[in-house]
Order: structure tokens, then sequence, then C-alpha cells
């Protein structure tokens, strides 16, 4: 039973796409990857953990019973893949591992460099009808104890590995934790598969690992132009539509994987304090003793670009801000006219 409880932002939504997509050539291989559509891991972690986007999730309930049950049937290896897993307390954890009683599990961890992580988390919270600044953002993230600092807080319950598994792994032997490291940028894209492949033991080739989505991030200015939409929302636009429209097609169809488009880079103070935190992680990792697959190093960050200034992220111009809006204010027309008309 391998039970992969994160963390975001690591390539879990390739991993998850690839999974979903060849869980019948999987179930005839032996390898059972439970669920009727791709939301089911995200429905059975809210299930576990009685919450939801937006309070306690109705179409979740059941949902973490199903998954037990259906692991209990199978004979073979069981793969449980979604990071909304992590935040889960010592209460819940305790209750999936009683769960899970009958089975060998083995609890799982894809880990990326911090630097990525932060901007990534960011422009991921943005997508998710967050408003807060990158500056402030990452203000919380530094000092995640201060009373105004939910998101910062809840980063951490997330990206925190050495505390995950502190909590998922305590009752677990060492040798049954494993962490994936994230490969850095620039190599084959199918590596972070083929490392999370031969924990679970599925053969790498198995699946085509180059048609898998991937979530990728937004840059400077279309995660900008996407935060000044959010604050001029109201009530009005629920989450579903917002779900549907801005999130899914408009941030990660049109805004995202534009020419051009700027990353978004932490400061030089911040990147010193973040490669301080990362080497703290992979210290902390090391010595839990966990195996890893890939190498610790690449939790640590690189040298800093050569066009990297000490002020991080340059600001998103105007001129540049109202490029992407009107691109965007011209997909959504076209997506109306499109949905009207009965095409999806």
């Amino acid at each position: 039973m391998f039970f992969h409880v994160g963390a975001a932002k690591t390539g879990t939504t390739y991993l998850q796409r690839l999974l979903f997509a060849n869980r019948e050539q999987l179930a005839a291989a032996g390898v059972l990857y439970p669920g009727d559509h791709f939301g089911a891991h995200v429905q059975a972690a809210f299930d576990l953990r009685g919450t939801g986007f937006d309070g306690p999730d109705p179409h979740a309930e059941g949902r973490w019973r199903a998954f037990v049950d259906a692991a209990r049937d199978w004979n073979g290896p069981v793969v449980f893949s979604q990071e909304l897993f992590s935040p889960a307390d010592p209460r819940q954890i305790a209750t999936a591992l009683a769960d899970l009683s009958f089975a060998d599990v083995h609890i799982v961890l894809t880990a990326r460099e911090l630097s990525r992580q932060i901007p990534a988390a960011w422009q991921e919270d943005v997508k998710n009808r967050f408003t807060t600044s990158f500056d402030e953002f990452v203000r919380q993230v530094r000092e995640p104890r201060r009373l105004a600092s939910r998101q910062g807080r809840m980063f951490w319950e997330l990206q925190d590995c050495v505390d995950v598994l502190q909590r998922w792994a305590r009752d677990v032997p060492p040798e049954r934790v494993h962490v994936v490291t994230v490969p850095p940028p620039g190599g084959p894209r199918d590596v972070l598969w083929r490392r999370f492949a031969s924990v679970v033991g599925i053969e790498p080739g198995f699946v085509d690992a180059a048609a898998a989505f991937q979530n990728s991030s937004l840059g400077l200015v279309e995660t900008t132009v996407l935060r000044r939409l959010n604050l001029a929302l109201d009530d009005e636009v629920g989450w579903p539509l917002y779900n549907e429209l801005v999130k899914h097609y408009l941030a990660q169809d049109v805004l995202v994987d534009r020419a051009g488009s700027s990353p978004i880079r932490l400061s030089e103070d911040d990147r010193v304090w973040a490669a301080e935190r990362a080497r703290a992680q992979a210290e902390g990792l090391a010595a839990a003793g966990y195996d890893v697959v890939g190498s610790l190093r690449d939790l640590l960050p690189p040298d800093p670009p050569p066009q990297a200034s000490s002020d991080g992220s340059p600001e998103a111009s105007v001129e540049a801000q109202l490029e992407v809006a009107l691109e965007a204010m011209a997909a959504l027309l076209l997506r109306i006219s499109r949905l009207r008309r009965g095409i999806r």
C-alpha cells in the first residue's frame, strides 16, 4: 500500500494524471489506483479530514471508506495519491493508518527545492482566488507564527517535509518511508515519473509519461493580472463558476506557458533565507533515515541566475498587464460563446 501524501507543487498533478489515465492498464498489471473520476482522491482526503474547499464537502462523504474497502479487496499494490492528505492532524493520521492496518503501508512524499516552491505556491493560491501580494506571501512564509500569517501557516502544513513525515510516518518504519526528489529543471521530463514508479514497483515504460498534463506555474505578469481580477470580483461569482472558467480554463489553459512570460523570483535576501531553510530540511530528512529516491542535493538551491537582481522579480508593467488582460477577456468571451453553442 503506497500512500503518496504530497507535497503540493512537486509534480503531484503530473503523477496523478498519469496514474488516472492509465488506471485500467495498471489494474491489468496488478496495481490499483482507485477512484471513478480524477477528483476522487481529493474527496478521499477531504472525507478523512472532514473538510473541503469551502467547508465540509458533502460529495466527499464515504469516499475514504470506499478507498479503504477497495484496497482491502485488492490482491496487489495499491496507490493513494493526493497532496491534500499532508495537512492531516495526528488523530486523522492515526485513523487512516488504523483503517489500513491490513496492509504494509508505505508513505511517499515528493519534494522540491524551496526557492522554486514558494513562487509556485503563491501563484497556485492566486489561482484559487487568494488576493495576497507576493511580497506579503513571502513575509507570511518567513514569519508563519504571526497572527496575520494564515497563508504562511498553510504553506508549511503542506511544504515542511520534515514535519509532514514526522506526523505521517511516526508509526511507520523508515525503510517504508520514501522521499522522491524532484530533479532540477532542464533534464528529461519523465525523471520524476521514473523515480516514483520505481518506488511503487511499476515499470516506468509501461505508460506514456510524455503525454501527461503538466500543472505548470503562471508567470509574474499573468499571476498579477489574475490577482487583480480576484480583487475585483465579488461573491456573486461563486466558486463553481470561478473554478471552471478562471482557474481551470483561464489560468491553466490560456495564461500558462505564454511566450516571453517572466518567472516569479525571490529577492536575494529571501533566496538566502530559503537556502538556509532548504539545507535544514535536507539535513532533517537525512537524519530520519528515510529511503531517498533521487538525491537530497535536488532540494538544495542552485546558484541564482545571472539576470536575477537583488530585488527578485521586477514589477509587472502596466503595458504587460494590459496585454495579458486583453488576451484573457478575448479568451473568456470565446469560451462563453462556445458554451452557449454547446461546445465544450
